[in-house]
């Protein structure tokens, strides 16, 4: 297997440019995960997860955390600078241009239909986070039972995700400490 390329600040900047040209609405994580952790081999499946939630417990937008982050881990506070302008630029124009563009065809009928496609494009790059994290809990199954429990209080009990959080966590951190040496 040949030897990633190293995450210069450039190839930093290059990779959340393409990232932020080509992506439209949700599934940025996955995009992300692809490139860092498939693609370029920056960063592991550990790494991600762990700056994943990191930029979860940040204040703003998750994603762009997530690029911070990732820029931050990879090549220092320049290399989060250059990740988060090569991540937002792109999308910034392109609403501009957007908004130009829809005033003048926002009643043509394939507009929904292009739309809905672009929304199910990103709930598979999710579904492929979340069965990934599935795959690397396979061995642990309190982990599991963790995210199933959060999930269950959330979508069946109707409890906040930050009331089920708060209730879950603690414990999975307890069984987490004992169970590792």
């Amino acid at each position: 297997m040949d030897a990633p390329p190293e995450p210069t600040p450039a190839r930093l900047l290059l990779t959340c440019l393409k990232i932020g040209s080509l992506s439209f609405g949700g599934g940025l994580s996955g995009w992300l995960y692809r490139e860092f952790v498939l693609r370029t081999r920056w960063i592991t499946d550990d790494e991600f997860a762990t700056t994943l939630t990191l930029a979860q417990i940040l204040p703003g937008a998750n994603v762009v955390n997530l690029v911070a982050c990732l820029g931050e881990r990879l090549a220092g506070p320049r290399g989060a600078f250059l990740c988060t302008l090569g991540f937002i630029l792109p999308p910034v124009v392109s609403v501009v241009l957007l908004a130009e563009i829809l005033d003048h065809v926002a009643t043509a009928p394939w507009i929904d239909a292009a739309l809905a496609g672009l929304a199910y494009a990103a709930l598979g790059l999710l579904l492929q986070i979340c069965w990934r994290g599935v795959l690397r809990f396979r061995r642990t199954p309190w982990q599991i039972a963790a995210c199933l429990a959060i999930f269950a209080s959330v979508a069946l009990a109707h409890f906040s995700v930050l009331t089920a959080v708060l209730c879950i966590a603690p414990l999975s951190v307890l069984i987490a400490a004992r169970v590792r040496p």
